[in-house]
C-alpha cells in the first residue's frame, strides 16, 4: 500500500511541475509515461489488476488535478476583481477587441 502512496504522490509532483514550466500539451506526453512507470512498479510488487487499475487512474487523475492547481495559482495573481469592477482594463489589458459601432 505504500508503494500506490508514493507513486500517487510522485505523479502530484509531475503534474504540479509540469504545471509550472509546461503547457497543457504536455499532458499527453507525460501521462502515457506516468501509465506504463506505474504499472511497471505495481506488476514488480506483485499488485492484481483490479488494484493496479485503481492506482493508475489515481494517478493520472491527480496528475491532471495537481496540473490545473499549479496552472490556477500561477496565473490567479494576475486576475483582480477590482479590474472588472471599475471597468478599467487589467494588467493583461484587453487586446484583439473589434471595433465597436454606436
Amino acid at each position: 500500500m505504500t508503494i500506490a502512496i508514493v507513486l500517487i504522490v510522485a505523479s502530484a509532483l509531475v503534474g504540479i511541475a509540469t504545471g509550472y514550466f509546461f503547457r497543457i500539451w504536455a499532458l499527453v506526453v507525460i501521462a502515457p509515461v506516468i501509465a506504463i512507470l506505474s504499472a511497471v512498479v505495481l506488476r514488480s510488487y506483485e499488485f492484481g489488476m483490479l488494484a493496479g487499475v485503481s492506482v493508475i487512474a489515481a494517478c493520472l487523475a491527480i496528475c491532471q488535478l495537481a496540473y490545473l492547481a499549479a496552472t490556477f495559482l500561477l496565473d490567479a495573481r494576475h486576475i483582480s476583481i477590482h479590474d472588472e469592477i471599475n471597468g478599467q482594463p487589467g494588467e493583461q489589458g484587453e487586446r484583439k477587441i473589434g471595433r465597436q459601432h454606436e
